[in-house]
């Protein structure tokens, strides 16, 4: 069984319909951000450069959006951009900080001119502190915000690099989303807006708290060295005979015990799960084992039974997940695959948009909606300030 997701028959217009965001961010954190509200209903109009700048990955956080491009640079793009912010409910910005001052565009203005715009600041940084005007990437973040510095695998010092997930997507884009919806929240009782510093570091740092809890209490083991790091036999990740991973997370005692009993293991004392002093043979013993097997063998022994394991999929394997599939977490768009939008509401769910037909295809609409004469866009267009579809 194949479920679509949104579920047929259900409205589709999702929580935040009605709500605009103008959307001036790049690269990665700020664009997945607005993507999440595109799915879930809201209006996001995507401000991009006349040449995207490197690395930037927001093409692929494009759908759900209309795309327009305009040149900051350009005497009239400042201009234009505050005629959109004008009609907006969400502006989403990811410059260092005094950029979009020194285009006249900061928020004292922009604010000013619509009391009721929820201005976003979305930085690795923040607003202030010494570090604020540094360049940097996810790995500089997490790694001042202690986030980087508690992974890492046992046997060895190094801290390892989450890919940019921990940083720009859950420290960043997440956190800055939060901030939104609770700002549209709270305009509803106050009828204003008001300014989001959502710095990168300090949404990585607040996922850290759980482990500045266990240091506070005198029981953080160092990195590689958590029970969660991959040091404990029963939790982690074991190759198989035909090279695929297969993942175990066997913490409590009773799914401990039939762990080890699907590994044959009965000469194994469960009472002493917690001993590391018998672990590190336990985990040997362990590989080995998940060795002489293929990935598909101990997929159907642990599928009856509570021992927490499952198989470490790759990505071109996500569509063909029995689980993944029934419930339309993962979808093929043409060519590409996507993850359906998350979490799943009842009766407003979000949903997978329309990628835009080309960058700048909506420039000319979003415009004359923002009330720009048919002359004042071709004008525009003219001069570069602006790039049109014709």
């Amino acid at each position: 069984m194949v479920t679509t997701y949104p579920p047929p028959g259900l409205e589709v217009g999702g929580p935040l319909r009605g709500v605009r965001v103008l959307d001036m961010s790049a690269l990665g954190p700020g664009p997945f951000c607005s993507m999440l509200l595109a799915d879930f209903g809201a209006e996001v109009i995507s401000v991009e450069r006349p040449v995207p700048p490197p690395f930037d990955m927001s093409e692929f956080f494009a759908r759900g959006k209309r795309s327009a491009v305009v040149d900051l640079r350009a005497a009239r793009g400042p201009e234009v951009i505050a005629r959109l912010a004008d009609r907006a409910d969400v502006l989403l910005e990811s410059n260092r900080p005094g950029t979009m001052e020194r285009k006249g565009l900061g928020p004292d203005v922009l604010c000013a001119r619509n009391p009721q715009l929820i201005y976003t600041r979305l930085t690795g940084w923040g607003q202030h502190g010494p570090y604020r005007h540094r360049a940097g990437h996810d790995i500089n973040y997490i790694g001042v915000a202690g986030a980087l510095g508690v992974i890492g695998t046992a046997g060895s010092t190094a801290p390892v690099p989450p890919l940019a997930l921990l940083g720009d997507i859950a420290g960043g884009s997440l956190f800055a989303a939060f901030g939104i919806t609770m700002a549209l929240l709270e305009r509803v009782r106050t009828g204003l807006g008001q300014v989001i510093d959502s710095a990168i570091v300090d949404g990585a740092a607040l996922l850290n708290t759980p482990h500045l809890a266990e240091l506070s209490a005198g029981r953080w083991a160092g990195r590689g060295q958590h029970l969660l790091s991959g040091i404990a036999p029963f939790y982690g990740a074991y190759e198989c005979a035909d090279g695929g991973y297969f993942a175990v997370g066997a913490i409590e005692p009773k799914f401990y015990a039939q762990f080890l009993d699907a590994l044959g293991l009965d000469d194994v004392v469960p009472a002493d799960q917690l001993d590391p002093a018998c672990w590190p043979e336990l985990r040997e013993r362990a590989a080995e084992i998940f060795r002489n097997k293929p990935r598909g063998h101990w997929v159907a022994v642990f599928a009856d039974i509570e021992g927490c394991g499952s198989p470490v999929l790759e990505l071109d394997e996500l569509a063909e997940d029995a689980h993944l599939r029934e419930r339309g977490t993962i979808r093929a768009e043409g060519d590409r695959l996507a993850a359906a939008p998350a979490p799943r509401l009842s009766r407003s769910p979000g949903r997978v948009g329309p990628m835009p037909e080309r960058r700048g295809a909506d420039t000319r609409a979003v415009l004359t909606e923002a009330g720009f004469t048919p002359d004042e866009v071709d004008g525009l267009a003219a001069t570069g300030t602006i790039l049109t579809a014709d």
